[in-house]
């Protein structure tokens, strides 16, 4: 009896050491994400405009300005401007002129002279030693509505695009009317520039 209480203890022993605790198995999933590799090419457009030579603007100190003789139709003193390139290289006259009169003492004598309308303007290119024109038309002061007038002994011009000007001789002296009575009085009447005379 006392061998069987030893072997039953000594099974005992040996079941409860060979039971063991559960385990638990984690698996963890490996994510991969491939992402296939995306080239962007940029294209860029190169657009060159080419316009051809072009002359520059003719600068009042490389012109000659003139005026030529008086020619009368009825109510008015027509006048030619003549601009003589007087540089050494070509350069382009593009539009009208500033013109005004002034007296012997440097005054002038109403408002600049005004722009014809309904005229196309065009470019004219001077070589040196060439000539462009504009046209002057000086309305006759002793015409109503005109209530007084001065004597212009000189033209100031502004060449078209420039900012000084030059002074013009107006031989025997240019009847211009200083005071108009009527607020949309022409007094002068000025055309743009071209390439033969007017």
């Amino acid at each position: 009896m006392a061998v069987l209480t030893l072997v039953g203890a000594a099974l005992l022993l040996t079941a409860c050491s060979s039971s063991s605790s559960p385990s638990t198995t984690t698996t963890s999933k490996a994510s991969t994400t491939t992402t296939s590799p995306t080239t962007t090419s940029t294209t860029t457009a190169s657009t060159t405009t080419s316009s051809g030579p072009k002359s520059k603007s003719c600068a009042t100190a490389d012109l000659t300005i003139t005026l030529g003789s008086p020619n009368g139709t009825a109510g008015a003193i027509h006048y030619v401007l003549t601009y003589r390139n007087a540089g050494t290289s070509t350069c382009t006259l593009f539009g009208y002129p500033g013109v005004s009169f002034l007296t012997a003492g440097g005054s002038q004598i109403g408002v600049p002279a005004q722009r014809t309308s309904g005229i196309g303007v065009t470019a004219v290119t001077l070589a040196p030693g060439a000539s462009g024109y504009s046209s002057v038309s000086v309305t006759d002061p002793g015409i109503p509505p005109c209530s007084s007038q001065g004597t212009a002994t000189q033209v100031r011009v502004y060449p078209p695009g420039e900012t000084h000007a030059a002074l013009v001789a107006a031989s025997g002296g240019i009847a211009v009317c200083s005071s108009p009575n009527t607020a949309n009085y022409q007094s002068a009447i000025v055309g743009p520039l071209v390439s033969s005379t007017p």
